[in-house]
């Protein structure tokens, strides 16, 4: 075994690149990594900030574990081969300037004998420095090294390469609090590709980047010994809630600047977690302005750390900043920041809404939720590929777990295919759905649906409300790139089976109705009426649907053109199964999402089993003139469509089968080159089919002149006993408004009677666009 069973790298930590700056002042030159990169990386308070205390763990390490390696940028300004790097990047680093020294010089200065330096002026390290003589040592042993540093997109991710490829047997890691580069988008860019393309090690947590390293972490204990000024009977806690003795240190070492300082426990977090609110006065007896800390697990705390960094600088100034964070032992913190966060009553959502707040309150905080905070996460939306049961994690190793709690809560073995939810009210067994259906049912393909970066975990005690009822959100773990719907769907749930508060089976009954009601929606792109249904008569129920109402109001502008409610499907089952393990929820509500579970599997499994043959759905002939010709009439996708791993020859196939012998296409020359169809029209010829062609740009309508020929084709057709099927891209807009034009012209039904019966033959979702609406009105002045 080595000496050194570890080697610590610090790169281009000097003042040049990464020195403390007011908010406003000019960057030194081009490297420096500017005003909130600097904060982030070494703190408010350098000597307590994450890398002087890495750098003052590492020298106190002994030197038999940890090698260190400081490479630092080294410029004469006086060589040629320098001069055009400093012109591009200004005078940076300068040997023996103050510029090129150590942001922690202070410990080079008491430990001069611990480090290896290596000068570097360029972007290889290995390029005519002695980085290369200082490994030699190392060549050929497994070694666990840590990088930490600037820039991470250049200097470190070099080092990473290099170091990778020179050296295999080097397990090279980096810790996301201890790197930085120009931007925070671009740092965690970086990191993402170091871990996927380089296999580098990102820990979130300091502790655990050098407990990896070495087995150790930085002993926080000492330096609130030595830090503190706050005494015993200036610290208060909430004594309704107790905190442990290490979260209490933690306190203590946040506030070590405060002479006085007072927590107020919050609803919130996850399990094990501490929320909390502060008020504090600093040592000169100024009132600082309100912190919210959160201490829970340390790797857990880190990683909702680095979530809450990759959104913070969209969320902008409605959002908290981080100011601190620390770790002891196992537990970690973040110390939040709430600008203009107002003292006195301080309240989660869950107790606004427990409090009877009108609708328009709530809808107020509501649209800051989601119109002004997660709304400007979500307006970088894009349109990708989503596998949704993947997605929500639905797996049949949770089987055991569901029937546990479904059999708990129905006090015995559900063996049967159907369960009891009450008397008189059974459903299909949903732990069949978990122990056989997730083993043999899959999405067909994974299509695309709109992608954001989310909340991931948004609750009623996510959201706080201050004395002005100004909003503010906690709890970023979970925030990633994820389904744009997925908060809302959430927080939806979280009304329906926490804050709802049914009792009896009497209001169980009819929060069936309203689950049925919510569930049964078919066009995300339609919103719900704020007007409460008259089948609701609880004053619980109807405030539930109003603010669900609410809440959906937003899934037009999300969602675009990807209407279809299965994605709501899944995310509500995902979310009304997990409900059964919450304790928050009395039995009654426990039974109210079990049962919305049972009708949300029904809904998945029926869109799946769909999805695998191409769906055709022909016009129901109930209440027409000529149902012999309007039965005839089906619509359907776009047969073959790749981007949905369609097959055209199957889907051929399948239109044989249900008779079809007339097609008319709706697409525009480009969408067959688009979604992989180039050869359909010969494909169509070849199949035997009589093919009719009406190219119609997307969510559009045809010239009046070529529908009216369309419709006697169609006419035409019909009379000698074909079956047309008729298709756009989705079979919902154009195909829906061409079939109600023939009813319109067939049946002479007004466009709203023609629309209706696309509709309920379809979908809710048919005839997708006011353009396409009013084109039907206008016809019936020509038919």
């Amino acid at each position: 075994m080595a000496e050194e069973e570890a080697i610590l790298f610090t790169q281009c930590l000097q003042n040049d690149f990464t020195s403390l700056l007011d908010k406003y002042d000019p960057i030194p030159n081009a490297l420096h990594v500017g005003y909130a990169e600097a904060n982030r990386l070494l703190g408010e308070m350098i000597e307590d900030g994450p890398v002087h205390s890495l750098v003052e763990w590492a020298y106190q390490t002994n030197p038999k574990q940890l090698k260190i390696v400081h490479i630092r940028d080294w410029h004469d300004p006086d060589a040629e081969s320098q001069k055009d790097h400093l012109q591009q990047f200004g005078d940076h680093c300068l040997k023996h300037t103050k510029g090129a020294e150590f942001v922690f010089e202070s410990l080079i200065q008491k430990y001069p004998d611990r480090h290896s330096l290596v000068d570097a002026s360029g972007l290889n390290d290995f390029v005519d420095t002695n980085l290369e003589e200082v490994l030699r040592p190392y060549r050929g042993k497994k070694m666990k090294v840590g990088i930490t540093g600037v820039w991470t997109e250049a200097k470190v991710t070099f080092l990473a390469y290099d170091l990778k490829t020179r050296y295999p047997e080097f397990e090279v890691a980096v810790c996301s609090a201890l790197t930085a580069s120009s931007s925070l988008s671009m740092h965690f860019i970086a990191l993402d590709q170091l871990k996927q393309i380089l296999g580098v090690r990102v820990y979130p947590s300091i502790g655990a980047f050098t407990q990896f390293l070495t087995g150790s972490q930085p002993d926080l204990e000492k330096k609130i010994i030595t830090h503190s000024r706050i005494s015993s009977d200036r610290f208060k806690l909430d004594p309704k809630y107790p905190i442990s003795d290490a979260d209490q240190k933690i306190l203590l070492y946040l506030f070590r600047d405060c002479k006085e300082a007072e927590f107020k426990t919050l609803d919130g977090g996850f399990s094990g977690n501490v929320v909390l609110k502060s008020k504090s006065v600093d040592a000169f007896g100024h009132i600082q302005v309100p912190c919210v800390v959160k201490i829970g697990g340390r790797d857990l705390i880190a990683k909702e750390r680095t979530s809450f960094e990759r959104i913070q600088e969209v969320l902008g100034n409605n959002a908290p900043s981080i100011v601190d964070f620390c770790e002891l032992g196992e537990r970690g913190a973040i110390k939040y920041r709430y600008a203009a966060m107002l003292d006195g009553n301080v309240r989660t959502f869950q107790k606004m809404f427990a409090e009877n707040s009108s609708p328009e309150k709530i809808d107020a905080v509501l649209n800051v939720v989601f119109g002004q905070q997660l709304g400007r996460l979500y307006e970088a939306g894009s349109s990708e590929k989503l596998n949704l049961l993947e997605y929500y994690d639905f797996q049949p190793k949770y089987a055991k777990g569901v029937r546990s709690r479904v059999e708990a809560l129905l006090g015995s073995p559900q063996t049967d295919s159907r369960i009891e939810i009450i008397p008189g009210v059974s459903v299909p067994n949903p732990c069949l759905f978990y122990e056989n259906d997730l083993i043999r049912l899959r999405e067909y393909n994974a299509v695309n649906h709109n992608l954001a970066y989310v909340h991931g975990d948004l609750n009623g005690a996510n959201i706080i409300l201050d004395a002005q009822d100004n909003v503010w959100m906690i709890d970023f773990f979970h925030t990633h790139r994820g389904h744009i719907l997925r908060d809302l769907l959430k927080l939806e749930n979280d009304i329906l089976y926490i804050f709802t508060k049914i009792e009896t089976e009497e209001e169980l009954k009819e929060a069936l109705v309203l689950s049925g009601i919510l569930i049964g929606q078919e066009d995300l792109g339609i919103k719900l009426p704020f007007e409460v249904p008259s089948v609701l008569k609880n004053p619980k129920l109807q405030k539930a649907y109003r603010v669900i109402a609410k809440l959906r109001s937003f899934y037009p502008g999300l969602v675009k053109l990807d209407r279809d409610p299965y994605q709501m499907h899944v995310g509500l089952l995902r979310y009304a199964m997990h409900t059964l393990a919450f304790d928050e929820s009395n039995d009654i509500q426990r039974k109210w999402a079990l049962h919305s579970g049972t009708l949300l599997i029904e809904k998945v499994k029926e869109y799946i089993q769909r999805s695998k043959t191409l769906r055709i759905d022909f016009l129901k002939p109930s209440e027409t003139k000529h149902p012999a010709l309007v039965q005839n009439i089906g619509l359907t996708i776009l047969p073959g469509r790749k981007d949905r791993g369609r097959v055209l020859e199957d889907d051929m196939e399948e239109m044989k089968k249900q008779g079809i012998t007339h097609v008319i296409s709706l697409i525009t020359e480009q969408e067959y080159a688009d979604y992989g169809v180039s050869d359909m029209k010969s494909e169509y010829v070849n199949a035997g089919f009589l093919p009719h062609y009406l190219p119609t740009l997307d969510q559009r309508v045809p010239s009046l002149p070529e529908l009216q020929k369309t419709i006697l084709w169609m006419d035409e057709a019909l009379q000698k006993q074909g079956k047309i099927l008729i298709h756009c891209v989705g079979g919902l807009g154009r195909s829906g408004t061409l079939a109600a034009a023939y009813l319109m012209w067939k049946e002479k039904m007004n466009s709203k009677e023609a629309i209706q019966k696309i509709r309920e033959s379809r979908s809710e979702r048919a005839i997708e666009s006011r353009e396409q609406e009013k084109f039907l009105s206008d016809l019936e002045t020509n038919f």
